[in-house]
């Protein structure tokens, strides 16, 4: 299914459902008891959802933390989308995983029902809906029967009578806090340490097989780029050429470096072309898309000196591991996504009114987005000053731009 069709449905269909599950959930607390509410000690099953954005997911990572400090014997069950259960069961954020596929029609609705089948047996104690605004996500936590459904709530967005604990979204704050927010709203203390997620090292357990195998030496220094930003907002990419010209300057300039350039196995021509267009070039660079797994990903993360990453993934993985790193920014703003560490660079367009045009109140539709062709945002970023910024940040030293 396209992201575009799941929009539609989930805004037509999905409300109308939302509607019908409020009112009648209303109806059953006037007219029948509800369940007591339980102790901290006696919660026993939590549901998360995330369906979209890695970096959403790890961000999660310290709500879910303070779930697990507060309700010590609860087993977690997170729903999400077929991409992300390799790193929801690599960073270990669930005990289980439910999956809803989004291959198409039929497959999304069969996981539907096996979704439902696994949650009616349950008796789940609390439904924590993480997404932005879906309607989906409210009929699950509806279906779950927790008697504490928590998530983002707007009037105008998304109907009464499903969620019994509100957050509002606040648009000025980074997710991480927003996801903090839920913490407070379930009563529960936030404490100072709780504000970064802890990612697991992989770094020890492959550095040796990821060297052998990309026939890197042990003292070759890496610095990792990330030309792509994956199939859902393809738009957010800083564009082929700019690229082509950073990795000439840098190689200019650092031939003492490795760069790796990253991506998933369908992404394995366009980063080769990217590669193949470099003409100048004095050192190595090797194009490592599809020829690591997302655990090896994190550690070659862990191994590079810098990253540099379009908004994706790969950026959230840097930042929570606190890597020098540079990140581009058009569509969506690093207010919200940016990184969170501070030894990182964000560039983002001035004084452009388009930007940023991804918005969560209609599902992250892009206003202007998903039909500008000329991508005017990261286009307005030239390689020449991010060459410098990161000159002066990371390599400080001064760089001759033409």
């Amino acid at each position: 299914m396209t992201y575009r069709f799941m929009r539609i449905i989930d805004d037509s269909l999905g409300m109308f459902l939302c509607r019908i599950c409020g009112i009648l959930l209303q109806i059953k607390h006037l007219l029948l008891p509800s369940r007591k509410k339980k102790k901290n000690n006696l919660v026993t099953r939590i549901l998360i959802q995330k369906y979209f954005g890695m970096g959403s997911i790890l961000h999660s990572i310290p709500l879910i933390t303070i779930l697990r400090r507060n309700y010590p014997q609860a087993k977690i069950t997170f729903v999400t989308a077929t991409s992300y259960r390799e790193v929801i069961s690599l960073c270990g954020i669930a005990d289980e995983v439910l999956i809803a596929d989004l291959s198409s029609v039929s497959a999304f609705l069969k996981s539907c029902c096996m979704i439902a089948i696994a949650l009616l047996r349950t008796k789940f104690d609390m439904s924590v809906d993480l997404e932005f605004f879906a309607k989906f996500p409210m009929l699950i936590s509806a279906v779950s029967a927790a008697p504490i459904r928590i998530g983002l709530y707007h009037r105008r967005i998304r109907p009464e009578g499903i969620l019994t604990h509100k957050v509002t979204f606040n648009f000025y704050r980074h997710i991480s806090d927003i996801y903090l927010a839920y913490a407070s709203g379930l009563n529960l203390t936030v404490m100072p340490e709780d504000y970064m997620s802890v990612l697991p090292s992989f770094r020890e357990e492959l550095e040796e097989s990821l060297r052998s195998r990309l026939q890197l030496m042990k003292s070759e220094r890496i610095i990792l780029i990330n030309v792509n930003s994956g199939d859902l907002f393809a738009f957010r990419k800083w564009p082929e050429q700019n690229f082509v010209s950073l990795l000439e300057l840098l190689t200019d300039h650092h031939p003492e470096y490795t760069y790796l350039l990253i991506g998933s196995k369908s992404e394995h021509a366009y980063v080769e072309g990217i590669s193949n267009k470099v003409a100048k070039r004095n050192a190595r660079i090797i194009n490592c898309a599809g020829n690591t797994t997302l655990k090896e990903l994190f550690a070659l993360i862990e191994l590079a000196e810098l990253v540099i990453t379009n908004d994706s993934g790969p950026l959230h993985i840097a930042s929570l591991y606190g890597k020098n790193l540079a990140a581009f920014f058009g569509p969506e703003t690093p207010v919200l996504y940016g990184p969170v560490n501070k030894n990182s660079l964000s560039f983002y367009p001035d004084n452009l009114y388009c930007s940023p045009c991804m918005c969560v109140y209609d599902s992250k539709q892009s206003l202007y987005a998903e039909t500008c062709e000329k991508n005017v945002c990261l286009s307005s970023i030239t390689p020449e000053k991010v060459a410098t910024e990161l000159e002066k940040h990371f390599f400080y030293a001064p760089v001759n731009t033409p």
